[in-house]
């Protein structure tokens, strides 16, 4: 770097000599000698004074053109010899090797020019031909080491560059057709995966040869417009078997003939650094892509099965997470009930829900909901399973590697005296027994469990070896949820429904005059842009807050039983999942065939 910038300091001491060819062209032998007398000589010089005041209309012409060429010389320099510097590590080109050749000829001839009197206009010259020397070799080496469409100082290449020039002052300039890769959908492909960026730049290109790699930006852009989570592809014998996941719910798609299934699926394991070759092994991997200004990462996971093979596409959206009981879909009542239970100051607090059912994100959203400036937060966390960071509320890591627990660093917690602790994961045993105790002392203890409904989460807890008693009379509640499609609000159809479903539905007779559900496709007129024919947007939430009783402690230590609880439950009048459910029916938020599904998973 320090020679570098001795070499553009040179290069501005060659510069310097701009004035050089105006004072030349301005400067005459005074004419003097034994036969002019000193009268006459200072009339001579006193004329070529007043004859050679610079005048401004003059000079810019004679100094502004040589200085003008100069700064092109030496920006031209400066701005190659960069490129040179970062396109040669870009393709592993060794830059040791032409870094040095790319600068050195300048450098060294713009030093001894420094020095040497000659005329400006020679110079120029000189250092022109240096700096076309020392850069066309790489070019010509680069050119003979990339693709087609990344060479330079070609003819496409001069009109691209043009196309960028006028694009800047509002002029369209058409240039010529597009590389392969190019074609096809607007979307960029990412390699990932590569131990190195050079590895995934490699990765890119093979890939980009292959005509897989144009039905893959298609495979993106129809996830995306889809708004599909993932993608399966089963291949068999006969052809490829499509089917996306929209809001959770595979819908079939169009199947693909086995050709182009097999390069689509060559590409995207070359894009994630897998082994395309391999069809038997579970091999799982990251590929990115950009489209319309988003970017996303895509987890590859694929493995042969009986018939052929299996891989799922899936798109890891940055979608905006709910943070409050609004966004997340809880009723009013509910949530004034449920953040007055958030506010205690002791109990134990059960959150609840199915495998990928929103578990995580209620748990975030009812934090967010709640004061954790007037108490203090402690959560505990595995450091390698980390939940997303919430304000004001502190976290003690263990590792699990280094044979740690939860136990490990409660003792040390409880000293500091914590008002809520947040325990996501309720083991081992021990810790649950002692944040138990915890609670006797007017703390507040929140964890979660994987179940089917609120009674089911209890006894969940039980079968963690929790100690029984101490559990059931420390409970204090437990918030389930479940996840239900949303009617698309532009497609949906109202009807109305027979006097004996709304009996069953316990809806009284002449509350309600219709339900809703998704279009059937002979109803639709044009298709829907909105939904792309589901018949659903999105999803909500449907919340069961079951309240612990002293029938049910008593259940618990006695008999535990999942029949039982819920039986208690409508003994208190407490609603179920279900009753929770129909409302959201009765005001057509979703349709009474999504709630069926939704209550039989």
């Amino acid at each position: 770097m320090r020679w570098a910038l001795l070499c553009v300091l040179a290069m501005l001491a060659v510069g310097s000599a701009v004035t050089g060819p105006a004072a030349h062209a301005q400067s005459v032998t005074v004419i003097s000698g034994s036969g002019a007398s000193d009268a006459e000589t200072a009339a001579a010089a006193k004329a070529f004074g007043e004859k050679n005041q610079p005048r401004f209309q003059e000079i810019p012409w004679i100094v502004l053109l040589p200085i003008g060429l100069f700064l092109v010389l030496l920006l031209s320099w400066i701005g190659t010899t960069d490129w040179v510097n970062r396109d040669s590590q870009i393709f592993g080109l060794n830059y040791k090797k032409w870094v040095p050749i790319a600068y050195a000829p300048v450098a060294v001839l713009a030093i001894v020019l420094a020095f040497v009197p000659i005329n400006f206009w020679i110079k120029l010259p000189l250092l022109a031909v240096a700096y076309l020397a020392s850069f066309l070799p790489y070019a010509i080496s680069h050119n003979r080491s990339v693709e087609p469409h990344q060479t330079v100082l070609t003819g496409s290449w001069w009109r691209h560059l043009f196309a960028a020039v006028m694009g800047k002052v509002g002029v369209k300039v058409k240039t010529e057709r597009l590389a392969e890769y190019e074609k096809g959908a607007p979307v960029e492909l990412i390699a990932m995966g590569g131990e190195s960026a050079s590895d995934d730049n490699v990765n890119l290109l093979t890939a980009r040869q292959s005509p897989g790699y144009l039905v893959v930006k298609e495979v993106v852009l129809e996830l995306v417009n889809r708004r599909a989570e993932r993608m399966m592809l089963d291949y068999g014998q006969q052809g490829v078997a499509v089917r996306y996941q929209v809001d959770g719910v595979w819908h079939p798609g169009e199947a693909r003939d086995r050709e182009s299934g097999d390069v689509a699926l060559a590409v995207m394991k070359t894009l994630a650094n897998l082994d395309a070759s391999d069809r038997r092994t579970k091999q799982v991997g990251r590929l990115g892509a950009k489209y319309q200004g988003n970017t996303y990462m895509c987890e590859l996971t694929t493995q042969g099965t009986q018939g052929g093979e299996r891989a799922i596409l899936h798109m890891l959206f940055e979608k905006a997470r709910p943070s409050t009981y609004n966004e997340l879909g809880m009723r009013e009542g509910l949530q004034q009930k449920w953040g007055e239970l958030m506010a205690a100051d002791r109990g134990l607090l059960i959150f609840s829900a199915m495998p990928a059912g929103g578990l995580t994100t209620m748990i975030d959203a009812s934090l967010n909901e709640t004061d954790r400036l007037m108490r203090d937060f402690v959560a505990i966390e595995e450091v390698n399973h980390r939940e997303h960071e919430i304000q004001n509320v502190n976290v003690t890591t263990y590792d699990a590697a280094q044979g740690q627990s939860a136990i490990t660093i409660l003792p040390t917690l409880i000293r500091t005296y914590p008002n809520v602790y947040i325990l996501r994961d309720f083991t081992p045993p021990e810790a649950a027994k002692s944040l138990i105790g915890e609670i006797q002392d007017e703390r507040l203890v929140i964890t979660s469990v994987q179940a089917r409904d609120a009674p089911e989460a209890l006894i969940r807890m039980l079968q963690m070896k929790v100690p029984q008693k101490a559990f059931a009379a420390a409970v204090t509640a437990v918030l389930y949820q479940r996840l239900i499609r949303t009617l698309c609000p532009d497609c949906k159809v109202g009807y109305t429904p027979p006097p004996d479903v709304l009996k069953k539905l316990g809806i009284p007779p002449g509350k309600i005059e219709q339900l809703y559900r998704p279009p059937k496709p002979e109803e639709l007129e044009k298709p829907c842009p909105t939904c792309s024919n589901i018949g659903y947007l999105g999803r909500t939430g449907i919340f069961e807050l079951l309240e612990v009783t002293d029938q049910m402690r008593e259940i618990l230590v006695k008999q535990p039983s999942v029949d039982l609880l819920r039986k208690a439950a409508r003994a208190s009048q407490q609603r179920s999942l279900q009753e929770e459910g129909i409302l959201l029916v009765a005001k057509g938020v979703t349709s009474l065939p999504e709630l069926m599904r939704v209550l039989k998973g």
